[in-house]
């Protein structure tokens, strides 16, 4: 496959877009797919679609991904769809609305009480029949996804990815934390992010413990840490203190400048490398290095 300069650019979204994105006046899944429902261990209703892969033959391996969304996305928002997509030509995949978002019910909690969808959309998959099972987690989702995994007996997955997590939340961070700060805190601004935004937010919401604190729990489930070198929410030094206290084996991709944010950085070229990357750690228990550079492994 040939790939062009402009195939590696991030896809340029106004705020006219964001919002159609959101609120999902864009097409979403082109792929064969199956709705599904579920509940968590505290009880909230979760919503997910469920994309079956490709067919694997008699008593072979069947490996699955759980993915995570960020804050205010969505499984049907065309940056995660096609994320599922791409992925889903390699394995199955279980995209989720976490909780206050989409069409699940419950309240956001920004990455705290999220841990119980992370648990359940893993249990899911592993009672339909999949062996080998990866998270891959986006900001909101992959601090769930890091929380969930260093808290959790061994089993609930196999892998471990976390794109654009933030090691804490630190009060007066930069000006995108302020502002989602004030989301999550004000009665003003949270009523107006839910009308905007279509998302539910939790009442007397706290900062979540800081994945910080539970990263080394993870190993030996192989970790790998994805972040954006001009990531304008969280700088690129949360990367590098979660890599610095996550257990063997770990990887981390630092990715250039015009990665940005979560989301943002799902161009195709990105994508593939993920799904080349989630054969490889199914394959050989590690995650690879990033042929870009700025990165690390160990194995």
């Amino acid at each position: 496959m040939t790939t062009t300069t402009e195939d590696c650019r991030p896809e340029q979204r106004g705020p006219l877009r964001r919002l159609l994105d959101l609120w999902g006046f864009v097409p979403d899944f082109a792929a064969d797919h199956e709705d599904v429902a579920l509940s968590t261990r505290d009880g909230v209703r979760l919503s997910g679609s469920y994309l079956p892969g490709p067919p694997a033959p008699p008593g072979a391996s069947r490996p699955a991904v759980l993915l995570a969304h960020g804050f205010a996305g969505h499984r049907r928002k065309p940056a995660y769809a096609r994320l599922a997509q791409t992925l889903a030509e390699r394995a199955a995949v279980l995209t989720l609305d976490l909780r206050g978002h989409g069409e699940s019910a419950g309240r956001s909690t920004l990455g705290d009480r999220e841990t119980h969808d992370i648990r359940a959309g893993a249990a899911w998959l592993r009672q339909a029949g999949h062996d080998w099972v990866a998270v891959v987690g986006l900001s909101m989702g992959a601090t769930a996804a890091l929380r969930a995994a260093g808290a959790s007996p061994p089993g609930m997955a196999d892998a471990i990815c976390a794109i654009s997590a933030p090691a804490e939340f630190v009060r007066n961070g930069t000006p995108a934390v302020r502002a989602l700060e004030r989301t999550m805190t004000s009665t003003t601004w949270r009523l107006l992010a839910e009308a905007g935004c279509r998302v539910r937010i939790a009442r007397g919401w706290g900062h979540p413990a800081p994945a910080l604190d539970l990263v080394g729990a993870i190993a030996p489930v192989p970790l790998l840490l994805v972040h954006g070198l001009d990531d304008h929410f969280f700088g690129a030094e949360h990367a590098e203190r979660l890599y610095t206290a996550a257990g063997e084996p770990r990887s981390l991709w630092m990715e250039p400048a015009g990665f940005g944010h979560a989301e943002d950085g799902l161009t195709g070229p990105f994508l593939d490398r993920l799904a080349d990357a989630l054969e490889a750690v199914r394959g050989q228990g590690t995650w690879p290095g990033s042929a870009l550079p700025h990165t690390r492994s160990a194995a």
